[in-house]
């Protein structure tokens, strides 16, 4: 049986059919892309995954908040807070103690190429790439069995992309990871596996 069972869903936007009586049972641990074209309900179903959205037919097992971290398209960053403190921030129900959820935190932001220099700044101050960085540390930092990245490289230069991708390939031995890409041929290679969304007729 697997960390994550997606049984027989079927989602609507008031008349518009997402998907229908999809099912899918993922391992425990590996890589798997979200295929699908714009529009198909890829986000969305990252959303019913993560107990975003509740508002479907059908059942899913091993999802949830406490179950899953997740990096949307959207940032999604605390304004107040710095680059670095974004990151500690969520990692604090990890650590009793908040210096080192910060030195971990800077661990992250390291990994994907942040700068020092800029841990202090605050989003606002931030590139649409940088911010993308911080939005993906966070994710990856937090620790739980599920990992889910929606266009995870949008806005990230080639060498960028090459870190998040070697991100990826470590992590992926630990947790199950599901990413959704408009560029997924650059994953194949170390993918375990796919899901495609059918596009629904009108």
């Amino acid at each position: 049986m697997g960390t994550l069972i997606l049984s027989d869903l079927t989602k609507r936007f008031d008349e518009k059919l997402l998907f229908s009586h999809l099912s899918y049972s993922f391992p425990e641990r590996g890589l798997f892309l979200l295929l699908g074209e714009s529009g198909s309900g890829k986000t969305t179903l990252f959303r019913m995954i993560a107990g975003l959205d509740t508002d479907f037919q059908g059942s899913i097992a091993g999802g949830g908040k406490q179950n899953v971290s997740i990096a949307f398209q959207e940032h999604r960053l605390l304004p107040v807070l710095s680059a670095l403190g974004n990151v500690a921030e969520a990692l604090r129900p990890q650590y009793s103690d908040y210096a080192q959820a910060t030195a971990e935190a800077e661990k992250a932001l390291y990994s994907l190429g942040f700068p020092k220099e800029d841990f202090k700044a605050r989003p606002a101050a931030l590139s649409g790439g940088m911010r993308q960085r911080v939005s993906l540390a966070r994710a990856f930092s937090v620790k739980r069995p599920i990992l889910l990245l929606d266009e995870p490289e949008k806005e990230l230069d080639a060498v960028l992309r090459g870190r998040l991708y070697d991100a990826i390939s470590r992590e992926k031995s630990d947790r199950l990871i599901l990413v959704s890409s408009h560029t997924p041929e650059h994953l194949l290679g170390i993918a375990d596996g796919a899901l495609s969304i059918p596009t629904q007729n009108p």
